[in-house]
C-alpha cells in the first residue's frame, strides 16, 4: 500500500493547521515512512492522530508530538543530538534527517535492537543506538547541541543539563501522571538554564537512576489508550498487551494548541463527506449546463449575412432545433448543411417553409425568399438517429463553418 498521501494529509492535517512550521521538520515528517516504525497490524493506524502501542509497555508519541518536540529543538544541519527513549525509532529517524548525528539511548533491549535493524534497513546511517539508561546521557558523546526525551522523569536528571553544550536545547516532559509539563530548557552559562513551558502532556515514565524506579506505581500501573474500550471480553491478545502495558493514553495536547479529539475527527468525516457532496451537486450542475438544453448545449455560429444557433450537444432518437437567423435582405437567402449529417439529423419540418431545395459541393441547399424590412428567422426540427460524435459543415450564402455536435443516449 503506498502510504505517501496518508502521510501527506497526517502532515497537512496534525502539522501544518496545529501550527508546526518549520520547513525542516515537515519535509522530515513527510519524508520518514511511519508505517516502517510500528507493528505491521498497526500499519493502517500509522498516521492516525494518537499514539500506538510498539511492546515493552512503551508506545510511539502520535505525530504532532513528534513534531512539536522537534521543532522546539531548533535543530540544524550541523547539530549533535542525543536522544533518550529510542522505542521504534521514528522520533530518531525524522531527527536524523534535520540534524549531522543523533546518539539514541533505550532501556529495553529488544526495542533498541529491533530499532537499530530499522535504520540499517531504512538507510538512516548517522544514528547510534545504545542500550542503557537514558537519565544519565551519553556522557562520552556529549555535549549535545540538543536533547530530546521522551518520556517523563520527576525532575530534570542533572546528567543531562550538563552534558548540553552552551545553547543547547533540552526538550522533555517533566512531572507525574496528569501534572506532566513539556519544558524547554536553554543553556546560557555553566550553571544557568533558561527554561520555557510549552504546555501539558502526558509520556509513558523515563525508568533510570535519576528518574523513577522500576517498581514505581506510575511506570508499572497501565492506562488505556484515548478512544479504545475495552470490550468485556477481552481477545488473548489485548489481555497480553494489557498485561504488558502496552495500552497508553494519548498525551495531551501543549496549552494554546486546539485540539478536538474525538469531535476533530468527527468533523473531518462531516467535512470528508461535505466535499464529496459538493462536488457531486458540481458535476450535477456542469451536466446540466453542458446537457442537452443547458447553457452550454448550444453554439451560435456567426455569418456575415445572419447566424446559426446549432446544437452541439443532443440525445439520441429525440427531437431538437436547428435556428437559422437572416439578416434584411431584398435578395433570396440560401442556407446549406452537409448531406451526410443528415444520416444524423433528419429534418422533420422547416417553419417557415423553404422556396427550393438543391444540392450544391455534396450539401442540400435551402433556399428562402428575402425580406428587406427584417430579420428572418427559420426553424429546422431535427430527428436524431446516429450516436456519438459528428461533424458538420453549415453555410449562409458562400460562406461556410464546421461544426461537431455529440449525441448521447
Amino acid at each position: 500500500m503506498d502510504m505517501s498521501r496518508i502521510r501527506d494529509h497526517m502532515v497537512d492535517q496534525q502539522l501544518t493547521r496545529r501550527g508546526i512550521h518549520d520547513r525542516q521538520v515537515i519535509s522530515a515528517m513527510r519524508t520518514v515512512p511511519r508505517e516502517k516504525f510500528v507493528d505491521p497490524c498497526f500499519a493502517e493506524s500509522a498516521y492516525e492522530d494518537a499514539p500506538l502501542s510498539i511492546g515493552e509497555g512503551q508506545t510511539i508519541s502520535q505525530p504532532f508530538i513528534v513534531g512539536l518536540m522537534v521543532e522546539k529543538a531548533g535543530l540544524d544541519c550541523d547539530d549533535k543530538v542525543l536522544e533518550v527513549g529510542t522505542g521504534s525509532g521514528y522520533a530518531s529517524a525524522v531527527i536524523s534527517l534535520i540534524a549531522k548525528r543523533v546518539y539514541s539511548i533505550e532501556r529495553h533491549e529488544q526495542l533498541a535492537l529491533r530499532a537499530r535493524d530499522r535504520f540499517r534497513t531504512l538507510g538512516y546511517h548517522n544514528i547510534a543506538v545504545r542500550i542503557g539508561d537514558g537519565s544519565m546521557g551519553w556522557a562520552e558523546a556529549a555535549p549535545f547541541n540538543a536533547i530530546i526525551v521522551s518520556a517523563s522523569p520527576p525532575e530534570v536528571p542533572s546528567a543531562l543539563k550538563e552534558q548540553l553544550e552552551l545553547g543547547g536545547r533540552l526538550i522533555i516532559p517533566v512531572g507525574r501522571g496528569d501534572s506532566q509539563r513539556l519544558k524547554r530548557f536553554t543553556r546560557t552559562g555553566v550553571d544557568t538554564f533558561e527554561e520555557e513551558d510549552l504546555g501539558g502532556v502526558r509520556f509513558v515514565p523515563l525508568i533510570g537512576e535519576d528518574a523513577w524506579t522500576a517498581t514505581h506505581p506510575m511506570y508499572t500501573a497501565a492506562v488505556p489508550l484515548r478512544g479504545t474500550n475495552a470490550p468485556e471480553q477481552s481477545s488473548p491478545l489485548n489481555q497480553q498487551r494489557e498485561r504488558m502495558g502496552e495500552r497508553q493514553r494519548s498525551p495531551e495536547l501543549p496549552e494554546g494548541v486546539l485540539d478536538h479529539g474525538k469531535f476533530q475527527r468527527r468533523f473531518w468525516a462531516v467535512q470528508r463527506i461535505s466535499w464529496i457532496v459538493f462536488v457531486l451537486l458540481l458535476l450535477a450542475c456542469l451536466l446540466g449546463l453542458l446537457g442537452r438544453g443547458g447553457l452550454f448545449s448550444r453554439q451560435m455560429l456567426f455569418f456575415a449575412d445572419g447566424s446559426i444557433d446549432f446544437p452541439v450537444i443532443s440525445r439520441w432518437n429525440a427531437p431538437d432545433d436547428m435556428v437559422v437567423n437572416f439578416q434584411p435582405s431584398s435578395e433570396d437567402r440560401i442556407f446549406t448543411i452537409d448531406a451526410d449529417f443528415l444520416q444524423t439529423f433528419s429534418v422533420e419540418g422547416v417553419d417557415p417553409p423553404q422556396r427550393a431545395t438543391f444540392a450544391r459541393d455534396g450539401r442540400i441547399g435551402y433556399l428562402f425568399p428575402g425580406d428587406p424590412a427584417r430579420p428572418t428567422q427559420v426553424v429546422f426540427r431535427l430527428q436524431t438517429h446516429l450516436l456519438g460524435s459528428r461533424r458538420a459543415t453549415l453555410g449562409i450564402g458562400e460562406e461556410t463553418r464546421t461544426q461537431s455536435t455529440f449525441i448521447f443516449p
